[in-house]
């Protein structure tokens, strides 16, 4: 009987800890982008060695999960569970370029002198040289960033 390798310690376990992690623990940094609003996995894969058999003997292009620069992504079919028949394997590239269309909100920023408006957050913080993460407690809190700009998501 061939021994298995501590789950920790597999390559894959990393993106199956990830997964669970985002749509189960409140704790978890992303749960408000995916448990708090309804994703989960599939009772199969709550088992890691059980996601392990699918990555590798069923899942299209599940080898590449083992590079570096590929993810497993549940919302090119449009699901709100990640399953064997829900998820696809995506270039780091075209997984952000999917996330950036999905979350794409006008931002504005202002002060006593100018309005400026902006196609995301992305780009206003580039243009701006603010974290976006600076802009979003901005935009939450309503206060003035460092920058004397205020910001506010677009009608």
């Amino acid at each position: 009987m061939e021994k298995k390798i501590p789950k920790k310690k597999h390559p894959l376990y990393t993106t199956w800890n990830g997964m669970i992690a985002r749509c189960y623990y409140k704790s978890h940094t992303h749960y408000k982008y995916y448990g708090a609003k309804g994703v989960t996995v599939d009772d199969r894969w709550h088992e890691f060695w059980n996601f392990v058999e699918d990555v590798d003997n069923h899942l299209e292009n599940g080898h590449l999960l083992y590079e570096t620069g590929y993810h497993l992504d549940k919302d090119v079919k449009g699901g709100k569970i990640y399953s064997l028949e829900t998820c696809v394997v995506l270039s780091k590239e075209e997984n952000e370029k999917i996330s950036r269309g999905k979350n794409k909100r006008k931002v504005v920023a202002f002060n006593n002198d100018e309005t400026i408006e902006f196609e995301s957050m992305i780009n206003a913080s580039q243009i701006l040289k603010v974290a976006r993460t600076s802009i979003e407690s901005c935009v939450k809190r309503g206060n003035c960033h460092k920058s004397g700009y205020y910001f506010k998501y677009a009608d």
